[in-house]
């Protein structure tokens, strides 16, 4: 099931470049006010369920309590350059290269988490690797299409996000033995809330840009987390950053209903690379 927890949360989050085209707030804004709604929400649940006593105990006694602080820190770079390279390239652009986290995520998981990496993983990360550069260098949306400074940016803020997403991923895993996987993400958004708070408390909030945060911060901050932390307690770190390849194709096909962005031939085969290779981490985890 943990799988599959994964692959669900990530198609939630293929969606995330439609919402932040649509809202007409600073990046930082965005990542406030969803970060404040997920975590009223989330406290409010772990209140009621009395989750948060005994979370917070484990959290006092300062096992863990590192990467319950580490990870909002990832989170922040993570997400700043992501929706910067959504605002300054194409969404296929951005996401594609936000993808290259498998490759940071098999160097350091061994370092860091002790984990040995099977044939089968590496050629999971061979075959999605191949499928990212089909897609990139498909026509429209890859790098030979570069026209700009700007864009040029944005490709780099992706990759960039790759980077600060594999730390995450790494940081989460260490934490989601220790802690539930709801305490997490509170936690999480509490301190990005406060960490963010100096940069956005004079930026005006339109009512029209509420239904968008308000899906955000429930179903992309919460809902979409909590499946993610709660696959990690059963996944390793590389193969669940290797079924983040989903997130390419269902962010392609969106940007294809909501913009008109036709992915060609090599996008197809790529995307059909990348759903293959998901396919083998399911198929050797379930065996």
């Amino acid at each position: 099931m943990g799988h599959f927890k994964i692959i669900a949360a990530i198609l939630i989050w293929s969606s995330l470049g439609i919402f932040i085209r649509k809202i007409d707030l600073p990046n930082e804004a965005i990542i406030y006010y969803t970060s404040v709604i997920a975590g009223a929400i989330q406290f409010t649940v772990l209140l009621l369920t009395g989750l948060l006593k005994r979370e917070k105990k484990k959290a006092d006694s300062g096992k863990g309590a590192v990467y319950l602080f580490l990870a909002p820190l990832c989170f922040i770079a993570n997400t700043m350059l992501f929706y910067f390279a959504f605002r300054n390239t194409t969404i296929a652009n951005a996401v594609l290269t936000h993808y290259t986290a498998p490759i940071f995520v098999a160097v350091m998981a061994p370092i860091l988490l002790k984990e040995k990496i099977s044939k089968s993983a590496w050629m999971a990360i061979a075959l999605s690797s191949f499928g990212l550069w089909f897609i990139l260098g498909s026509k429209g949306g890859g790098i030979a299409s570069l026209s700009s400074d700007r864009e040029t940016l944005g490709i780099l803020a992706g990759a960039m996000s790759g980077l600060a997403y594999a730390f995450l991923i790494l940081v989460i895993r260490k934490a989601a033995p220790l802690f539930s996987a709801l305490f997490i993400t509170f936690v999480q958004n509490g301190i990005v809330a406060l960490l963010l708070l100096p940069f956005v408390y004079s930026i005006p909030l339109t009512i029209d840009m509420l239904p968008f945060l308000i899906t955000l911060g429930i179903v992309h901050s919460t809902i979409a987390p909590l499946l993610y932390v709660q696959g990690l307690q059963s996944v390793k770190a590389n193969e669940a950053a290797i079924l983040g390849y989903f997130e390419p194709v269902g962010a392609t096909m969106l940007a294809y209903i909501f913009f008109s962005e036709v992915p060609g031939a090599a996008a197809l085969l790529g995307g059909s690379l990348i759903l293959y290779s998901g396919y083998i981490i399911i198929r050797n985890r379930t065996a």
